[in-house]
């Protein structure tokens, strides 16, 4: 079950801090006051979800906001630019004695890993500079308290923090292209005591897309409501290695492959919720037409009255369905856990990549807040422990290799049965219009009076006392039949049997040249790993822009 502010399961929303040192004594009170509230707005609009502060304690602007995140309950963790001892020697004595309490009270502290290629003459201020952008990729938003100073290309401060924020500039910034929506800094404009104007300090929102931050955080704290209600019992979810060889990883990787294990579940919980409501959005479909042939041939306010009452039915389910948003959270879900899969494997060997940064430009923009899932879930010292790349072959390569193999079987299977079924019922609505055809001109006056006067087929078209004539029959059953093998078609179709056999056959392919690649020993199996991972992330990204783009469609 996931906890509320405070848990340690689900997916946490990170909160980087990065401000001035020299804050000026009459703006403390005042800052703090702001600092607070904002921290405990966050934390009421996002109640399912756990917080953590993302912050290197130095004096001044670092305090200030880890203290009041201490006070509310907020997780402190802390990335710091040089060893403890050595950093310390930056502050002056009363400032050291509180950043030692700090320390103490820090849920984990670690140094900072380099991000950019280490000079030739290694500064302080270097270091510094790489704390402050494990800051900005690893955080949801960044909160500032800031004079809104430019940033200098090669600067280690606060301003530069903001801009690694905003727009990811930095050396080994994964890519020159960041996505519109993803960077948000809650600016707190703070003077300095160096500044001479007066200032007024508030307090706005910097995005590089309005409205993106909030979208991200609402999209964490739903999966995280999700997680929390539950859904073991759809069906056991994957798992990515032996319980025996788990058990003895770290916190870090056990906390993804967990958080997997809860995406996997729901994305096949929802995926049954929206199947479901297309079986039966269908069949209301083919009752529709039905109850108006009925109410047409035997102009009987029954069928009119089951005709209205079936599509106030109708529009309730489907307002109903569109709310539970089953289809897109089917496949953000699905999307999630395939992504952390990818990362958990990744982060098996030993390697510090962040997956979240393969992601193309359509993925950044489509699904930020599961990049951002991942940074989250990266926080931390990379743990030395490792799994032998064997190990990772077989559950991996060797593990979705069979998959896809038996997926293609089932899909194709599925796909042959369908088309099957499609070809049938287009037979019996033209056989039945053949037979409304003959018999409408059975019924026609003229035909029936000459030759069929009198006979039975007359008469069972024609008789005074039946309700329901064999033509009326045929024709509600035309209708019927007709409107079945349309719904179907449109049924099967969303369901993409056909492109998902191919797709299965393209990912066939992609594992068993990784296979054979891996076990040839010509290659660096690390490197072979990097390489998978980034197709199966670009793929996932294909699959998730389809399905989004053939999104079930319920019409009256």
């Amino acid at each position: 079950m996931t906890e509320t502010n405070g848990g340690n399961t689900g997916i946490p929303i990170v909160i980087g801090v990065t401000g001035h040192r020299d804050l000026r004594k009459q703006d403390t009170q005042l800052l703090r006051e702001l600092v607070f509230d904002k921290l405990k707005k966050l934390m009421a609009q996002y109640p399912n979800s756990e917080f953590v502060m993302l912050n290197s304690i130095a004096s001044g602007a670092d305090t200030l906001c880890a203290e009041a995140a201490l006070e509310l309950g907020i997780k402190l963790i802390c990335p710091l630019p040089l060893p403890s001892q050595e950093y310390r020697k930056d502050f002056s004595e009363p400032d050291a004695a509180t950043f030692d309490t700090l320390l103490k009270k820090a849920s984990e502290v670690f140094l900072a890993p380099n991000t950019e290629s280490l000079p030739d003459r290694q500064t302080r201020d270097f270091h510094y500079r790489q704390a402050g952008i494990y800051v900005a990729a690893h955080s949801h938003v960044l909160m500032a308290l800031w004079d809104g100073t430019p940033a200098k290309p090669d600067g280690s401060g606060t301003a530069e923090t903001v801009d690694f924020m905003l727009r990811g500039n930095y050396e080994n910034g994964h890519g020159c292209f960041k996505a519109a929506n993803d960077g948000a800094v809650i600016h707190i404009l703070t003077p300095r005591q160096s500044t001479k104007t007066e200032v007024s300090i508030f307090v706005h929102l910097l995005e590089n897309e309005p409205g993106s931050l909030s979208e991200t955080l609402r999209m964490t704290d739903v999966f995280n409501a999700d997680a929390g209600k539950g859904g073991d019992s759809i069906v056991d979810a994957g798992v990515l290695l032996p319980e025996e060889t788990l058990s003895n990883t770290d916190e870090t990787l056990k906390k993804l492959h967990v958080l997997y294990q809860i995406a996997d579940r729901l994305s096949l919980r929802f995926q049954q919720k929206y199947l479901r409501a297309m079986k039966w959005f269908s069949a209301f479909g083919v009752l529709l037409v039905l109850f108006f042939l009925l109410y047409d041939e035997l102009e009987s306010n029954l069928f009119l009255l089951c005709y209205g009452a079936l599509i106030i039915i109708y529009v309730l389910a489907v307002t109903l369905v569109r709310r539970g948003k089953y289809h897109e959270k089917y496949l953000q879900y699905r999307m999630l856990s395939e992504t952390l899969r990818v990362q958990f494997y990744l982060k098996a060997t030993g390697m510090r990549d962040n997956i979240g940064n393969a992601f193309t430009w359509t993925q950044k923009q489509e699904s930020t807040w599961i990049k951002q899932a991942v940074s989250a879930l990266l926080l931390g010292e990379s743990s030395k422990h490792t799994i032998s790349v064997d190990a990772i072959k077989e559950t991996w390569i060797d593990g979705q290799l069979t998959y896809h193999q038996n997926a293609r079987k089932r899909d194709s299977r599925k796909h042959r049965m369908n088309e099957c079924m499609a070809k049938w019922m287009l037979i019996a609505s033209m056989l039945l219009f053949l037979l409304v055809l003959v018999l409408e001109f059975l019924s026609n006056s003229t035909m029936t009076g000459s030759i069929f006067s009198g006979s039975f087929p007359a008469l069972l078209l024609h008789h005074p006392e039946q309700e329901l004539t064999l033509r009326s029959l045929m024709k509600v059953l035309l209708g019927g039949v007709s409107a079945t093998t349309v719904f179907l078609a449109n049924y099967y179709g969303k369901l993409s049997f056909e492109r998902k056999s191919i797709d299965h056959e393209k990912m066939i392919g992609l594992y068993s040249s990784a296979k054979e690649q891996f076990e040839s020993g010509k290659v660096d199996k690390k490197q072979l790993f990097r390489e998978l991972a980034r197709e199966e992330i670009i793929e996932n990204g294909n699959w998730f822009s389809y399905c989004r783009e053939n999104p079930p469609s319920f019409h009256i």
